[in-house]
């Protein structure tokens, strides 16, 4: 006689919203009985620096649709199927004191048994008491800088400035990681940012990358009138080299000598009104 298989489901769940799950598993230990539905783990993480739910599902030798459901209902509470999980991996990981562990049983309410295995609250107790977790840090509309290469460390110095204003920024050194595609990011950056300074020097003008930055923010600028454009313009740049789009525009020039902080003293009342009027 064949051997019968079992077949394990390991879902990937959020350590910090609970509820929705218990449900799920009070019904599927009602209507599937262990002629079936072979067992239900639960393996969680509290250290608070990982905090990890799996749910595995094993099935002895599972009824017609048994399966099918179990499957539409814990999808539908935002559940992910880890097919690239094992539960023999999630034991392994126990014996590196990663993992608790318990399998359901019936007699036992179900939220009771999974109480047991949390130290920390559901993020919805947390949320009455005050507590956010909708706010993504460094998703702001950032001011791009658009500089050439022999230029960085100096508006690289610029940034705490516009920090300090509250105002984000989008630098290459920064908003690229290795690897990264460099013409895509430069993409998205352009596409996120609400304001952008243009650091215009010789190097800038001779530069094929400033010049791609410049063509985009100015047909931005031309057909939506979205984004905030301040050139700082370097003394010793001939201007009638500038575009004459980019002239049209109230520009900073800067003397020989003139500090970074100064730079920034001009141009943070702008931004920061721009930024506040565009919230």
């Amino acid at each position: 006689m064949t051997k019968r298989l079992s077949k394990d489901f390991v879902w990937e769940c959020d350590y910090g919203v609970r509820k929705p799950i218990i449900p799920i598993l009070t019904r599927l230990m009602k209507e599937q009985d262990a002629s079936s539905l072979q067992m239900i783990s639960l393996f969680t993480n509290s250290n608070p620096y990982c905090l990890e739910f799996f749910i595995v599902i094993g099935y002895d030798n599972p009824l017609d649709g048994h399966i099918e459901t179990m499957k539409e209902l814990m999808s539908n509470v935002g559940l992910r199927y880890r097919p690239d999980i094992t539960m023999s991996e999630l034991f392994t990981e126990m014996g590196n004191r990663r993992f608790n562990s318990m399998n359901l049983v019936d007699d036992i309410p179900i939220e009771l048994q999974i109480a047991s295995l949390f130290i920390f609250p559901e993020k919805d107790t947390l949320e009455q008491n005050g507590y956010k977790f909708s706010t993504a840090l460094g998703n702001q509309l950032p001011v791009f800088l658009s500089h050439a290469s022999k230029n960085k460390s100096e508006i690289e110095d610029l940034i705490p400035y516009l920090n300090a204003a509250g105002l984000p920024v989008w630098f290459d050194k920064i908003n690229i990681d290795y690897g990264e595609s460099i013409i895509k990011a430069i993409q998205r950056g352009i596409k996120k940012s609400s304001a952008v300074i243009f650091w215009i020097t010789d190097e800038f003008l001779n530069s094929n990358w400033c010049d791609t930055e410049l063509t985009n923010f100015l047909n931005r600028y031309s057909s939506k009138k979205d984004v905030l454009i301040i050139s700082i313009v370097d003394h010793s740049v001939n201007r009638n080299k500038l575009e004459l789009f980019l002239t049209d525009l109230k520009y900073f020039v800067r003397e020989k000598n003139t500090s970074l902080e100064k730079i920034a003293n001009e141009i943070l009342p702008t931004l920061k009104r721009y930024m506040e009027n565009i919230k």
